[in-house]
């Protein structure tokens, strides 16, 4: 048996303690024993951690020589050469140059549930991703490894599958390639829950809190990681003035509430925020009353154009929007709304003062009553995001404009199999799109596929079942999309008792 360790690491076994030739030079040939169990040992202080097994079965018979590869996670790993010559490799990956995915909020603890997904959106190769859980103070606590097949698909119960799950503070998920994306959500079964995705970038300036609600209706929450090596001491300043420091140790997580970081007293006043020199922090903000609950990350993203996508039925939602100016100086806003047949509407402008936001919900913002979508102008750059309510109180989702808006192709993380998933497009071209949907379940197995027509700047809201019927997608887990034109799109999962619902922007 011929066995090699890449950079990063070394292998350990106990029959190798026969083997007069040590230091190992790999590859190294052993042939004392029949059977070996090989432990693989990271330099973890050289920030390497394990990666896989690669082990390569030679055959030898009549006919020539038969050649068989597999790819193994476990170690130790027991390898048996008695009918086949072996060559296994362990393979190790070093942190800081890897892939990294952040779930920068976990929570598991009674009566609190965190699902995590990931997703492969590479189309030929399969992708270890490295799970790994740390405490909030950046100790850790378990790692998993999952394969994850190409165009596939993992979700994941954090309380089912991970031991002292009431212990994590968050997750990262490492892989060597950067194809990995996912969302986390957050849930109190049969009373709220938020849908956010996962971090892709870390944060290397300000980071802005564009909407903050701490009164006798709603509380805010922010939850920050330090993904440094090093402590980092944070200011945040509020458009009041009022400023609040938070310090965050090496790898350390925090999460608390706005309300917090003022002796627990509500702060009404407080609507918007940020955080200085904010390199190297990734987190999310969660805000909710006692029915609703839903969340945005926390980025360093602005943009000249913001696309809210959707204005719903006034008869059952209000509809919120936010438009935050993150700049000293003031900026001017051009609203720009379209009817749902893409026919452009009366437009208007407004002038927002440095650290100051447009904001309030559709019915009271002047907009034409048509309005099905619209889209900002802005004469600086802007962020912000948008929300639906439902008018009994017991529903809130969101959407948030994370990355340049607008993709020929991508996904809809999650298809709901026990509530509805609505899907919504709004084609941002000036000609018509076609748009090719196909559901999939997690091991890529499609399910269904149908094509829709999408008129120049119109919308198309549907529910998931009725984009793809008369086909079933009773087994799909989620659906991608290919468009020959720049579209943007969205979804919203809700309960059939219509007691819950999360949004989440597609991916791409």
């Amino acid at each position: 048996m011929d066995v090699s360790s890449e950079a990063g690491g070394d292998i350990y076994s106990e029959q190798f303690h026969s083997h007069t030739n040590i230091p190992y030079t790999y590859p190294e040939n052993f042939s004392t024993f029949t059977s070996y169990t090989l432990t693989a040992k990271p330099n973890v202080a050289d920030g390497y951690a394990f990666y896989s097994w690669t082990v390569q079965s030679i055959t030898d018979d009549c006919k020539g020589q038969t050649v068989t590869t597999y790819t193994s996670f476990q170690n130790p790993i027991t390898v048996s050469t008695v009918v086949e010559s072996k060559y296994v490799t362990a393979n190790f990956i070093k942190l800081s140059s890897a892939s990294a995915l952040y779930f920068p909020h976990i929570s598991a603890k009674t009566p609190w549930q965190t699902e995590i997904a990931l997703f492969n959106m590479g189309q030929e190769e399969n992708v270890t991703c490295i799970l790994m859980s740390f405490a909030d103070d950046g100790r850790p606590i378990e790692t998993k490894y999952i394969l994850i097949v190409p165009n596939g698909r993992r979700q994941i119960i954090v309380g089912n599958e991970f031991r002292n799950a009431d212990q994590i503070g968050y997750i990262i998920g490492y892989s060597n390639v950067p194809v990995l994306q996912g969302y986390t959500k957050f849930y109190q079964d049969g009373k709220y829950r938020a849908a956010i995705p996962a971090v892709t970038e870390v944060n290397s300036g300000n980071i802005y809190i564009t909407h903050v609600a701490s009164n006798n209706t709603f509380w805010t929450g922010l939850s920050l990681v330090n993904t440094l090596s090093v402590p980092k001491d944070l200011t945040i300043t509020f458009n009041t003035g009022q400023t609040a420091d938070v310090s965050l140790n090496a790898n350390e997580h925090k999460a608390f509430s706005i309300a917090s970081l003022f002796g627990n007293r509500k702060q009404p006043d407080i609507k918007s925020g940020f955080i200085a020199d904010a390199g190297g922090i990734v987190g999310l903000e969660l805000f909710g009353t006692d029915r609703q609950l839903e969340g945005i990350l926390l980025t360093d993203n602005t943009f000249t154009t913001l696309y809210y996508p959707h204005v719903a039925d006034p008869a059952k939602w209000w509809t919120g929007v936010v438009a935050y100016n993150p700049s000293n100086a003031a900026c001017t806003m051009r609203i720009i709304p379209y009817s749902a047949d893409g026919i452009a509407l009366a437009t208007s402008a407004v002038s927002i003062g440095g650290r100051e936001k447009y904001f309030g919900v559709v019915s009271s913002l002047g907009l034409p009553a048509e309005t099905a979508w619209f889209k900002i102008n802005s004469t600086q750059p802007i962020t912000g995001f948008e929300l639906f309510g439902s008018l009994d109180g017991k529903q809130l989702g969101a959407y948030a404009q994370n990355k340049i808006s607008g993709a020929k192709q991508g996904f809809f993380a999650k298809i709901d199999l026990a509530g509805w998933t609505g899907i919504a497009f709004v084609n941002m071209e000036g000609l018509k799109s076609s748009v090719i949907l196909s559901a999939y379940n997690n091991n890529n197995a499609l399910i269904a596929t149908t094509t829709i027509e999408v008129a120049p700047y119109a919308k198309v809201v549907k529910l998931a079942e009725a984009i793809f019927a008369p086909q079933d997608i009773t087994n799909a887990t989620f659906i991608t999309f290919s468009a020959d034109r720049q579209v943007v799109g969205f979804q919203l999962n809700g309960a059939q008792n219509n007691e819950l619902l999360d949004g989440l922007s597609a991916m791409h």
